[in-house]
This record gives structure tokens, C-alpha cells and sequence, in this order.
């Protein structure tokens, strides 16, 4: 009788609260920056990585990632001065492009307490080369394999065994076997739902 082999299933969706991830002060002002999720290599490399970035004074200052490529995305409160001067504007449900050492950010001084939260995509472009893109999702509807991960901004978003809603993410398993082919990602079942797509 022939021995029977076991391959092990696809890993899970996991999910994440973006509120009860770990923090750290800016390089300057008054916020913090949370780690959501991304890819390193063997030694320790980056290929991308997703972060969040919460403003709470009136100027703030990251430090980047040395040779890597980003992507910003406001996803809450007051709109947010990009860059020295606050020459470009980053409003909500808006992507942009950045090149630089340190990110720069400015708002006006305002009685709210409220945060400006922007996502910041940086990836090394030799290793990975993903997006930031905003999208509905109703019903059921496919992931392509593409999709590295989901923030969802609001209503909710079931995949994989897990389910997000407002400020949560799902972290998509990589499907890509040793073989080099790709499989089709898991399917998804939305609940009127706002998401920002981390893509390729």
C-alpha cells in the first residue's frame, strides 16, 4: 500500500486590531506609529511593510525605511500637511506618493481631540512592488492573489475564518507555492464595507 501524504492547508487569515497594536512615539510631536504587518526576508530585509501613523499635535516627524519606496493614505480626521511646508494636502479616501528619509506632517492646531491617522506603504522596490487602493465590497466577492492584506474602514468584512470591521485588518496568508505558482485568494463576504486594498 502506498504511503498517504499530508500536505499541509493554506494558513490562516489572521486578524488584527489596529487599536491594540503596540505604539511608539514619533521621531518628533505629538503621535505615534503602529505596525500593522509586512514581509522581511531571511536576514532580516525589508521587502514592504504597512504602517500607521496617528497625529495628535499640530506636526509630527517618521522616520522611513532607507531605500524603499511609500505610499500614504488618509483614512481618518482632520486632513494632514504632507512634507516640508505642508506643501500637499492628504484628506481622507486620498493616496499619494512619497520620496524621502523622514515624513513630515502638519495639520492646524485644533480643539479636537481627534486623530488624523494616515497608512504609510513602504516596500523595496527590487522586492515588492504593492499599492494602496480603496474599495466597496458588497456580498460575496473573490480576492485576487495579489491581495497582501485589508483595512477596513467601515462595515464588515469576513475571510478566511476571520472577520474585521471598522479598524481592523486582515492579514492575507502568502499563497505563493514552492513551485513558484500562484493560487487564487480566499473568497470574501462583505457587509457594506469601505476597505483599503494592500495589492501586488
Amino acid at each position: 500500500m502506498a504511503a498517504t501524504t499530508f500536505a499541509p492547508g493554506p494558513a490562516p487569515t489572521r486578524l488584527t486590531r489596529l487599536r491594540d497594536l503596540p505604539r511608539r512615539g514619533l521621531v518628533a510631536g505629538g503621535g505615534h506609529v503602529r505596525e500593522i504587518c509586512g514581509t522581511w526576508g531571511a536576514n532580516g530585509e525589508l521587502h514592504w511593510m504597512l504602517q500607521l501613523v496617528e497625529l495628535r499635535g499640530p506636526e509630527g516627524i517618521l522616520h522611513l525605511p532607507p531605500d524603499a519606496a511609500h505610499v500614504l493614505a488618509g483614512i481618518g480626521g482632520p486632513q494632514v500637511g504632507i512634507g516640508p511646508g505642508a506643501a500637499v494636502g492628504l484628506r481622507k479616501e486620498r493616496v499619494m506618493h512619497y520620496a524621502g528619509a523622514f515624513l513630515e506632517l502638519h495639520r492646524p492646531r485644533l480643539r479636537a481631540a481627534e486623530l488624523s491617522r494616515v497608512l504609510v506603504l513602504s516596500s523595496v522596490p527590487a522586492r515588492a512592488t504593492p499599492s494602496l487602493v480603496f474599495s466597496d465590497l458588497h456580498g460575496t466577492t473573490p480576492l485576487p492573489a495579489d491581495v497582501r492584506a485589508l483595512v477596513v474602514r467601515s462595515g464588515r468584512v469576513s475571510a478566511g475564518g476571520s472577520t474585521a470591521t471598522a479598524m481592523e485588518a486582515l492579514v492575507l496568508p502568502d499563497e505563493t507555492r514552492g513551485d513558484g505558482a500562484v493560487v487564487p485568494g480566499p473568497g470574501a463576504v462583505a457587509d457594506d464595507a469601505r476597505v483599503l486594498l494592500v495589492v501586488g
